[in-house]
């Protein structure tokens, strides 16, 4: 196929940017040109991947921006969670008002504001790319791509609860005929598109396809149609250091909180430093965790057993490891499940990594550690079952493999290649009717 111009764009956040580069490579390597769009601050990250970048709209100073915000100025405050699965809880009312209450100035218009919208639409007017592909917590890419005529992809960031949400309600709305014509998401994308002389569709929403790289056992059951991808990490650059050369003496555990533990969330976690230090203080284990050394609170002594490196790329770190203590966020989910490392997760309160944790105890290649559970003594006795009872090593070596099974982001290069010619006999047909 001739040479595409793709334009790549996602929340200025390092965590979401890493999920995507991949993708960006796949296409770069197979003789298209990739550029990744994103806000200013997010530039020098996608500066060091290798791939073309270009600023969009103003920055996106997120820890910044979510600390100066009462909770009844967020998401978290208005009552609605995306993440809800209870068949109770999901009446129609709910899910409506869920999905307006993230469609609005709450969720998505503090993701991406009105100059990134109007960034990324002069780029891509002026740069005419054949294809956009966004991460499904923004919704600049469809804008962008109906405004300069392109093809599109979204892309999960996790597993897509935005998807079940609008697919449930959907199908809530056509039993009810005195509500065809509510539809929240449809109003605040009208909105969006208007200002740049745009039309509503449906496949706005959720993408003219939708890339998703969570395994199947772990993606949420629903009727959309995917397009599978295996998950390839990507942690940032980074060397590897010489104490991670040889083979470990004894059992090595990984600590991560995440990216965004500590670009966005200011360093808040669920897991208790002085817990973990005295979970591990004394057991015959090498403990690395991968935290800012600043994160040591002032006092603190490292028993001899823990490494505080900095930033150690987690996929190297991963391949020396027997098990992972993390916070389910879906990078460290993956990688550690790429590469066969069984988990124990002491899951944020943010989104669905509650939900996530469960799914990994379920399968039975990890331990779900709640935190009102996550003592120093809990910790302590799971890290030790993990590391003993080999059936956990079995069934996470049995996910890699099943992970492995999935097509690479190179098979998915021809996928993309497809849509955007089945984009432009679309557009074709339409034109010429």
């Amino acid at each position: 196929m001739t040479e595409l111009r793709v334009v790549v764009t996602q929340l200025a956040a390092t965590a979401h940017l890493n999920l995507m580069v991949p993708l960006g490579w796949a296409l770069k390597a197979a003789g298209h040109e990739v550029v990744i769009a994103g806000q200013p601050d997010i530039m020098p990250a996608v500066k060091q991947t290798g791939l073309t970048g270009v600023a969009v709209g103003e920055e996106a100073r997120y820890a910044e921006r979510l600390a100066g915000l009462a909770p009844e100025e967020t998401i978290y405050g208005s009552g609605y969670d995306i993440t809800e699965i209870r068949p109770e809880a999901l009446t129609y009312e709910y899910v409506r008002d869920c999905l307006a209450a993230f469609a609005s100035p709450l969720a998505l218009d503090v993701n991406t504001d009105a100059s990134v919208f109007d960034g990324l639409v002069s780029f891509c007017r002026s740069w005419r790319p054949d294809l956009v592909i966004w991460d499904s917590m923004t919704f600049t890419g469809p804008v962008a791509a109906a405004a300069c005529g392109a093809a599109h992809a979204r892309t999960t960031i996790g597993r897509d609860h935005w998807g079940r949400l609008r697919e449930l309600f959907l199908r809530m709305r056509a039993e009810r005929p005195e509500a065809a014509d509510e539809d929240p998401v449809r109003d605040w994308l009208t909105a969006k598109l208007e200002k740049y002389g745009c039309e509503y569709d449906d496949d706005l929403v959720l993408g003219q396809t939708t890339i998703d790289s969570i395994p199947s056992w772990l993606r949420i059951p629903a009727r959309y149609d995917y397009l599978p991808v295996r998950y390839v990490p990507y942690n940032g650059p980074g060397t590897i250091p010489d104490w991670l050369l040889p083979e470990p003496e004894r059992p090595r555990v990984c600590v991560t909180l995440g990216l965004s533990y500590q670009e966005v969330w200011e360093r808040r976690a669920e897991l208790g430093f002085t817990d973990l230090l005295d979970a591990v203080d004394g057991l015959d284990v090498e403990v690395v965790a991968l935290l800012a050394p600043s994160s040591v609170p002032a006092g603190i002594t490292l028993p001899d057993n823990v490494r505080i490196p900095g930033f150690v790329p987690l996929d190297p770190v991963l391949k020396t490891c027997s098990a992972i203590v993390h916070h389910a966020g879906t990078g460290s989910t993956l990688t550690a499940l790429h590469n066969g490392v069984p988990q124990i997760i002491v899951p944020h309160t943010l989104h669905d990594e509650a939900q996530v944790a469960e799914a990994v105890d379920a399968y039975g290649l990890g331990v779900h550690l709640p935190p009102g559970r996550a003592s120093a003594h809990t910790l302590r006795t799971e890290l030790q079952r993990i590391l003993t009872d080999t059936t956990f090593a079995e069934r996470a070596e049995r996910a890699r493999q099943e992970m492995q099974e999935a097509p690479t982001p190179h098979d998915l290069v021809q996928d993309l290649e497809a849509l955007v010619l089945r984009h432009r006999r679309s557009v074709g047909s339409t034109a010429a009717s």
